[in-house]
């Protein structure tokens, strides 16, 4: 936890501040507009998770002009790399986790603010997203390496995310039925 903190800690005022903003005007816009809270509250948090993963993926910014790109398109290299080669298995374990977990508030509010979308659908938008941060990770010189292990693990964070929230629907669905 130590290390993350270290890592991302410049990042969290930042995501405060920027969450402040984006709830002050997203309260001000839709104060006008004749739309229930139940309709604003998914909007808003599905882009508060998407500035949070952009902070955490793209950020911090650091401009390395002669820093080498790091690209891996081989799928499960890294990961097997990464198991094999560690001294402490917490270290794979760990980041195996949280680039799942990572995605997993992106799949759930995605389907819950656009609940007409399938599960499918909602993957490969994760997948979308994931594969864009990646795009952004090589092409930036920022000391960031772009693997297609983190799309994939991504992407199944994204389907979590969105299985969990049909899950909660359908639960809904059979109570309010039942009653």
């Amino acid at each position: 936890m130590i290390q993350l903190w270290r890592i991302f800690g410049d990042v969290v005022p930042l995501f405060f501040v920027i969450s402040l903003i984006v709830v002050t005007l997203s309260v001000w816009r839709f104060r006008s507009q004749k739309t229930a809270w139940e309709q604003k509250v998914p909007k808003i948090s599905l882009l508060l998770t998407m500035i949070a993963i952009l902070l955490i993926t793209v950020f911090p910014f650091y401009y390395i002009p002669d820093q080498p790109r790091v690209l891996n398109l081989v799928p499960f290299v890294g990961m097997y790399r990464l198991i094999v080669y560690s001294v402490d298995i917490e270290v794979p374990i760990r980041n195996i986790l949280l680039n799942v977990l990572l995605f997993v508030p992106f799949g759930f509010f995605l389907s819950w603010s656009a609940n007409q979308l399938s599960v499918r659908n909602i993957t490969m938008t994760g997948l979308l997203f994931s594969f864009i941060i990646e795009v952004f990770q090589y092409v930036l010189p920022i000391g960031r390496s772009a693997d297609i292990d983190d799309v994939i693990l991504n992407t199944l964070g994204a389907f979590f995310g969105a299985v969990v929230w049909k899950g909660i629907e359908m639960y809904r669905k059979q109570s309010s039925a039942s009653f």
